[in-house]
């Protein structure tokens, strides 16, 4: 039975009863990659390894990893999973009855859910030569030490996606943490606007979180690190107390440590989470193949231009006046992303809705979207938004200013198993690939989707300013 064509001829359910056998028929490392099943001779079949410990290992190793090492984990067995959530304990009526009474007859609301497991990869590739020979470092072969970068890289991209990833976007991922607390939980939701967050508006939403009817307790508050450096320095400078502390016979330490917020039910740690900030430049070149957007022109007033006041929805422009130039980037699941295409320049108006319009092309499945500054050049244009490609047609691109310029968000958790979890199938596999040329390919495999249970015990502040990143 060949592993290539295994999930085709085998449900995911034996699957993972073939892994757990394998790994109690071999205590030592005789099952992994480029290991054979035992009776078989040497043409006997591939397993696939599971490499949790690489994982744990990289995990811990891997320091800028924040929700990952803390979200709760549950293996679960289908690749649909359906899971029970309890919207209310019933209505809050007066507990009195008269003598001899029964009283009125209460219940719990529930609702039933599920949610779909996502598959993450992370495709790497060893020449036979290189398999051959010792490199430098902790890793005795080029496989361990391409497993375990691939590893740091794959698990980059799973952190980022817990917090961002958004379905409807790339109906290959799923909903991250933030589009699930934003949709069920709209009141726990703060926009900032662009100003800086300050620990009496995080102490206003841990009491919000924690009052009726949330019922929240929140136990971790992340942020990125340039609005953590700001919380530290807000803390110096208005702090009422000596910020200098005694750090050995010869040493000061000047700022806060281990930064918390006092909410109701005491101190709530804050934590630096560097995949919260997205507000990245553009790719200055693209990956593999993918083709060029091109800006579809629109006639306004009698000329060409790449941008026009046509958008639908409502606009939050408001005392942003100015000239504006923005860069779409394209993004195909089989050939990567493009290199990127700016409009001209556009001044802006309160109230506008400006548009953009991409021509249609079937190889691409969405674009990102990049503003620059007010008044600045392209150099300074920044990822703003995703935008999925429409199946037919061009799709329109349209800025309504949700997304302030070079900001980022805040979570407010609550890492109980009943409130955030990370569904999981299978454990951290590697698996080799069919090799069709002098290397060894093989993919780094994750299965698993997050789902928050319980979104009104947990908050979001969106649009932050911090530090460096503001303009």
């Amino acid at each position: 039975m060949n592993l290539p064509q295994m999930n085709d001829m085998v449900s995911v359910g034996e699957l993972a009863d073939l892994n757990k056998a394998l790994r109690k028929s071999n205590t030592s490392t005789t099952v992994g990659y480029q290991t054979t099943t035992s009776g078989g001779g040497g043409l006997a079949a591939l397993v696939p390894q599971s490499i949790e410990g690489t994982l744990a290992s990289a995990t811990y190793t891997m320091k800028e990893l924040a929700l990952w090492p803390n979200i709760a984990k549950t293996q679960v067995t289908n690749t649909v999973h359906e899971y029970s959530v309890i919207q209310d304990h019933g209505l809050d009526l007066d507990p009195f009855i008269a003598e001899g009474g029964a009283g009125i007859t209460n219940k719990s609301s529930y609702e039933r859910k599920n949610l779909k497991i996502k598959y993450m990869a992370e495709r790497r590739e060893c020449s036979d030569v290189s398999t051959l020979v010792n490199v430098l470092g902790a890793n005795p072969t080029m496989i361990a030490e391409e497993t375990e970068r691939g590893t740091l890289r794959l698990m980059q991209k799973v952190e980022r996606q817990l917090f961002h990833g958004d379905e409807s976007v790339n109906d290959l991922g799923f909903d991250g943490i933030f589009k699930q607390v934003e949709t069920g939980a709209p009141d726990n939701v703060a926009d900032m606007a662009g100003a800086e967050v300050t620990p009496l508006k995080l102490q206003e939403m841990l009491g919000n979180i924690t009052a009726a009817p949330n019922f929240g307790r929140p136990d971790c508050i992340y942020v990125e690190p340039q609005v953590h450096a700001n919380l530290i320095q807000q803390a110096v400078t208005y702090g009422r107390h000596d910020q200098l502390s005694q750090g050995g016979p010869s040493g000061l330490t000047f700022g806060a440590s281990d930064l918390s917020i006092t909410g109701p039910y005491g101190r709530v740690p804050v934590k630096q989470a560097p995949f919260l900030f997205t507000a990245y430049e553009a790719p200055a070149a693209a990956s593999h193949d993918c083709d060029t957007p091109v800006i579809a022109q629109q006639t306004v007033g009698g000329s060409d231009v790449d941008v026009a006041n046509t958008g639908t929805g409502t606009s939050k422009w408001s005392g942003a006046a100015g000239d504006y130039i923005w860069k779409i980037v394209a993004v195909s699941k089989e050939k990567g992303y493009s290199i990127p295409v700016t409009t001209a320049a556009y001044t802006l108006a309160d109230g506008h809705k400006p548009r953009i319009d991409i021509t249609a092309n079937s190889d691409f499945d969405y674009f990102k979207v990049y503003r620059s500054a007010k008044d600045g050049t392209a150099a300074t244009c920044k990822f703003v938004f995703d935008v999925a490609a429409e199946a037919s047609g061009n799709t329109s691109i349209t800025d309504l200013g949700d997304v302030t310029y070079n900001t980022s968000k805040i979570l407010i958790a609550q890492h109980d198993p009943g409130v955030m979890n990370f569904f999981r199938l299978l454990d951290f596999l590697r698996r080799p690939l069919a090799e069709v040329a002098t290397s060894k390919p093989f993919l780094l495999m994750l299965f698993g989707s997050p789902a928050v249970l319980a979104p009104k015990k947990m908050g979001v502040l969106k649009n932050v300013a911090g530090g460096l990143h503001s303009s």
